[in-house]
């Protein structure tokens, strides 16, 4: 096993990105670039590449590496970059571990396996395997409405003791759930929301942020509850997180990830469309989308 890395103060608010397609269906790796650069001049604490906004079930092992490596060059040290190394099986999901430290991400996050339910002592392994094939931070990625897969606490608790295991990227939904994940007793153990709509909840009973999708489009309104939480004032961030619940909602109208990348169109950027078969969203939608956008940020 890889000698233990030092922990990382992983904190705020870490957008996911989206992976820009050109007409042809390559990769737009400029396109790419300057949706970064928009994202670090609004302030974002951390970058989280090929993750489920960054299409990752759509790319294959060379298009992920090419996405990380222009990720980590136009990042260039200013905030840690995560890396989504979630897979169907145990094997692809090492090599994934395996290629983000090579490329000098900073830490990985992985979903649970998908097509399939495995068993406890089954996640366990998975998890174990990848822990053990690299030295970065490892956050399991529970998000049980997309794979039928969920992280118990119980099974949380088991895996926080490898030495690497670091935190948890939490879309379950259930507060609940995120509280018992909370309450993981670990020096610098990590609870990130992965729902928009509890990160303020999460912030205020101990957890250091969220990765979230709407952020990548709208980081203005994600970092907005986080300052003021971090400022101590509480009022301001339920307005905030309220106004951004709102937003949200409307991420409902179209397979995700369209609605993002919808919203990244209307403020001026070119991620293209999703591969299919998710499609682009209708013109009445997106006119939706523009009307709650201009409402609520100043572009």
């Amino acid at each position: 096993m890889h000698a233990k890395v030092k922990a990382m103060n992983i904190h705020g608010i870490i957008p996911a990105i989206p992976t820009p397609f050109k007409a042809s269906g390559e990769i737009n790796l400029p396109e790419l670039e300057r949706e970064l650069s928009f994202l670090l001049a609004a302030g974002a604490h951390g970058i989280f590449a090929v993750g489920n906004c960054g299409e990752f079930y759509a790319l294959n092992f060379e298009e992920k590496r090419a996405v990380l490596r222009t990720t980590m060059k136009a990042v260039a040290g200013k905030v840690p970059v995560f890396f989504g190394a979630g897979a169907a099986t145990t094997y692809e999901a090492v090599r994934l571990a395996k290629l983000a430290e090579e490329e000098g991400a900073d830490a990985v996050s992985v979903i649970t396996p998908y097509l399939i339910k495995p068993s406890e002592d089954e996640l366990y392994s998975y998890y174990k395997a990848v822990c053990d094939a690299t030295a970065l931070p490892v956050l399991p990625y529970n998000n049980p409405a997309v794979t039928g897969v969920s992280i118990s606490p119980r099974l949380l608790g088991r895996l926080a003791a490898l030495p690497n295991l670091e935190g948890v990227k939490d879309s379950c939904g259930d507060l609940a759930t995120t509280l018992e994940f909370l309450r993981i007793e670990k020096p610098g153990f990590t609870v990130l929301a992965g729902r928009d709509n509890l990160i303020l909840s999460t912030l205020l009973h101990g957890g250091k942020g969220a990765i979230s999708s709407v952020a990548s489009a709208c980081p203005e309104l994600a970092l907005s509850i986080y300052s003021a939480y971090e400022a101590g004032n509480i009022a301001e961030a339920v307005k905030q997180q309220m106004n951004f619940a709102k937003l949200r909602q409307l991420f409902s109208l179209g397979t995700f990830p369209t609605v993002v990348k919808a919203a990244l169109k209307i403020r001026g950027f070119d991620p293209g469309s999703p591969r299919a078969p998710v499609a682009d969203l209708p013109p009445a939608k997106v006119r939706e989308l523009a009307e709650c956008l201009h409402e609520m940020i100043d572009f």
